[in-house]
């Protein structure tokens, strides 16, 4: 309720001052336009021209004590009253000219309309002003027609004016409506706009504040910081090679922190101006040569060819030797940080029209078009991102153009991305000095600094770093790698684009294991695939690719899933925790961190690896167990099944073998009695009788071999073209139309049964013949028989192009008694036989199909030696 009572007022503030603005504009166009008409009354009532100028005038001069009421501080707060009482003087003037005339027939009616126009489009007024006018006017208008004579005869176009009139009327007050709640409304916000400019000036002026305390009050433990490590580094010679090391590695980063903590305070004094200029007389000729010659030594670590070129003219300008030296010092080592190797660096000075230019030109990488206009912008940088291969916060370039700028002069820069950029930087001349006038300048400036050594000294360090180097294997990490001792020690990856960071995690971690670094994300990505470290200690913002990026490319390759990954990070909020557990993360490190609990980390996590390991070996044993256990059930229950299958079909066979022998013996006899050959019915039926005991006798025959396929007795090499010949013979009342090709190797003796063999081959001759037979109205039915060796054994294959076997059965069609004939046509146990009989030779059968294609059985027999070649009789134990 308090803010909008406040802006309430101060909207009512403002209205008053519009108000009385308008207000005087109103009664100054009074004073002028009703004079004005006396014109009109020439034209349209000559006769009353002395009676309405004499009106006209009057109106006038009321509107103008109004007008002069405006500027006297008692009347001016009535502004409104003033402002309704001028416009009904207007309206009562123009009523009582038209009541003079011809009443509601006047055309001075018009004059009305133009003031409720006025009124709806110009006037500051509020709704309920504009309602009172509109009233008094229609009011006002009606008396003046009524007091004409003969006023009853006008009545119709009385009433045809006002309506007009009250059209006009709703018109003009909807009009001020809206344009006050437009003028409410636009107040509104700005006047919230400068409530929140105030305190946002408010929190900047507190930020400054804050950020000029807090660098101040960094630069006393930095003093602290350097001075004794400066003190340490001097007696080197008494301190080992790790803490040397680490003398560097804290002298390094608190003079990068100096460098950041001075040009932050440098643009806070600069922003409150409390930061004085010192300006004296300067011979830019001078300065540069001195400035050049002194960073020439940094351009050269880098192999970078500064040159001073042509100085021309009169160069002489008035600065602050300390703020010169940071401008032109900064843009040099901008253009040395930003320039490869073999680069080149010119700066050149002159004097034009007034202004002494300073070019300094380079050839280095360049900046896009699109990023030229912000790089003189605070903390802006042209590359931010997480990869960027270039340190610092983006003060160097603010800094230089808020120091030029307070000097009267300006920088710009020109950039061909790819080929070099140019600053050039402008100074007011100095004429009323000369160089015979100005003081000695040994040095660019002198400054009372107790700081100022380090401060010149983080400089240099800022420009001899480079910004991204690779990641070599250091000598001492290798010898560690080839030394047996420490070959079993985790092997460790450290990545940081910091060659101090590295220097420090491999320094700590060396002890307890073998450490190798890379300095971006590109080379990590390659060391990690090509060494598969246990664990691997990523920074986020590194050069080429981001270690968020490499974490999520090395957890979704299966080779470099198991390595565990510690994220080292600067931000310490939840989103930056939960984005790098999203990509993979198997931990986090927030920045500063401890030693003790880099440490203790590490050995958890590749302990936890190592049980990782430890388990999934045991998994996969496990597996493999379990493996085992369910083929040797699967084994023991198809050898128990057969077995009782086997026993079974022995008593069968006992039982049928004796009878069976006495039928065969008596159709025998009974086949070669001459009254049963003399009758055709009684031979006929004995025919069908044999048929019945040569099925049975094939059962029988089949269920022996099943039952007692035991190893071959009286094995001797033998040639496998003997079985298959002996096959084909016995096949060769069904080969009829099929073509059977053979091709088969030479001399290929093998050792076994050749009686059993050819057994095996008549089964597979016989069932590939059956398959052809079913498709040899599709194709020309063909069987191929192949034999080949490979190294001890020889191979057979029997090949048809027939109907070939569904893959959902291959696996079965070995199992005893497991057939897809009809009923009547076979047991299945030809196959099953056949496999027990190749088994029983040290070999296996198997078989490939394409259903509708062709089926290809193989089996293998050991090769025949020369000491069983020279067996050619007798029996042979197997």
């Amino acid at each position: 309720m308090d803010d909008n009572a406040d802006l309430q007022n101060a909207f009512e503030a403002e209205e008053h001052e519009l108000r009385l603005r308008q207000s005087k504009v109103a009664c100054i166009l009074g004073i002028t336009l009703i004079p004005a008409g006396i014109f009109l009354d020439y034209i349209s009532y000559p006769d009353l021209l002395l009676t309405l100028g004499s009106i006209r005038l009057i109106a006038a001069a009321l509107i103008a004590i109004i007008f002069a009421l405006h500027f006297w501080d008692r009347t001016a707060v009535y502004v409104r009253q003033l402002t309704m009482l001028g416009l009904l003087i207007a309206v009562t003037s123009i009523a009582v000219m038209i009541g003079i005339t011809t009443g509601a027939e006047s055309t001075y009616y018009n004059g009305l309309f133009l003031i409720l126009f006025a009124v709806g489009v110009l006037a500051a007024m509020q709704p309920f002003e504009a309602t009172l006018l509109c009233i008094s006017t229609l009011v006002i208008y009606t008396i003046s027609c009524l007091y004409v004579p003969n006023a009853e005869m006008m009545t119709k176009t009385l009433l045809n004016n006002l309506y007009f009139l009250i059209l006009t009327c709703i018109i003009t007050v909807t009009a001020v409506h809206f344009n006050y709640r437009r003028r409410f409304n636009e107040f509104g916000l700005k006047y919230r706009l400068a409530a929140q400019h105030q305190e946002l000036s408010a929190m900047d002026r507190l930020k400054s504040q804050f950020f000029a305390n807090v660098s101040h009050e960094l630069r006393t433990p930095l003093t602290l910081i350097l001075a004794p490590v400066e003190k340490l580094k001097s007696d080197a010679a008494a301190l080992h090679g790790p803490a040397q090391e680490l003398l560097e590695v804290i002298e390094n980063n608190a003079l990068r922190l100096l460098r950041l903590v001075n040009d932050i305070l440098s643009l806070i004094r600069l922003e409150e101006g409390r930061a004085t200029l010192a300006k004296r007389s300067i011979d830019m000729a001078h300065f540069l040569s001195h400035t050049t010659a002194s960073m020439r030594h940094l351009a050269a670590m880098k192999g970078i060819n500064l040159n001073l070129g042509e100085l021309q003219g009169d160069l002489i300008i008035n600065a602050d030797p300390d703020a010169l030296e940071k401008i032109v010092s900064n843009v040099i080592a901008n253009a040395i940080k930003f320039t490869p190797p073999e680069g080149r660096i010119d700066v050149s000075a002159a004097h034009v029209d007034r202004m002494v230019i300073v070019r300094i030109s380079d050839s280095g990488i360049g900046i896009a078009p699109d990023q030229l206009p912000h790089i003189f912008d605070r903390f802006y940088q042209v590359d931010g991102s997480a990869t960027r291969r270039h340190q610092g916060l983006g003060l160097g370039l603010a800094l230089v153009r808020e120091l030029i700028t307070r000097h009267g002069g300006d920088v710009t820069a020109s950039s061909d991305a790819g080929h070099g950029t140019t600053f050039v930087l402008r100074f007011p001349h100095s004429e009323q000095d000369t160089l015979a006038d100005m003081p000695s300048q040994d040095k660019p400036d002198q400054i009372a600094d107790p700081l100022r050594k380090f401060d010149r000294k983080a400089s240099s360090q800022a420009l001899t770093i480079p910004d991204h180097q690779p990641a070599p294997m250091l000598q001492q990490q290798e010898t560690q790698t080839n030394d047996e001792a420490s070959a079993d020690l985790p092997l460790l990856l450290v990545v940081d684009d910091e060659p101090d960071m590295r220097r420090y995690l491999a320094t700590m971690l060396r002890e307890s294991y073998r450490v190798v670094e890379a300095g971006d994300g590109i080379a990590a990505l390659e060391m990690a695939q090509k060494l598969t470290p246990e664990l691997i200690l990523l920074d986020v913002m590194l050069p080429g690719a981001s270690g968020l990026d490499v974490c999520r490319s090395l957890k979704e390759r299966a080779e470099t899933r198991g390595i565990k990954i510690i994220i080292l990070t600067a931000r310490a909020d939840e989103e930056a925790k939960i984005i790098a557990l999203k990509h993979g993360a198997d931990d986090f490190l927030i920045k500063p961190f401890s030693g003790l609990e880099v440490r203790s980390r590490i050995a958890n996590l590749i302990r936890a690896s190592h049980l990782e390991r430890d388990l999934q070996r045991t998994n996969v044993e496990l597996k493999q167990s379990l493996q085992q256990l369910r083929e040797t059930e699967a084994a023991l229950v198809q050898n128990a099944r057969l077995s009782a299958l086997g026993t079974m079909a022995a008593g069968l066979l006992h039982e049928i073998g004796n009878p069976l022998n006495f039928m065969g013996t008596a159709l025998q006899l009974a086949a070669r009695d001459p009254t049963i050959q003399a009758d055709p019915d009684t031979a006929d039926t004995m025919k069908d009788i044999q048929e019945g005991y040569d099925r049975i006798h094939r059962v029988v025959t089949d269920l022996r071999g099943f039952t007692a396929p035991q190893k071959p007795e009286h094995p001797r090499p033998f040639p496998i073209e003997s079985a298959i010949d002996h096959a084909l013979r016995f096949t060769a009342h069904v080969q009829k139309g099929i073509s059977i090709t053979r091709n088969l190797t030479e001399n290929s003796l093998v050792f076994g049964s050749q009686s059993t063999i050819a057994q095996v081959l008549v089964n597979l001759l016989v069932n590939a013949v059956a398959a052809v037979r079913a498709v040899e109205e599709e194709r020309h039915p063909e069987i191929k028989i192949n034999s080949w060796t490979e190294g001890e054994q020889l191979f057979v294959s029997v090949r048809d192009n027939g109907t070939g076997i569904d893959p959902k059965i291959q696996t079965q069609i070995f199992d005893p008694f497991f057939s897809t004939k009809d009923v009547g046509e076979g047991m299945g146990l030809g196959l099953a036989v056949s496999h027990r009989i190749i088994a029983n030779h040290g070999g296996s059968l198997s078989v490939k199909s394409s259903l509708g294609e062709w089926t290809e059985f193989v089996f293998n027999l050991p090769l025949a030696s020369e000491q069983e070649n020279q067996i050619s009789h007798g029996v042979v134990s197997f």
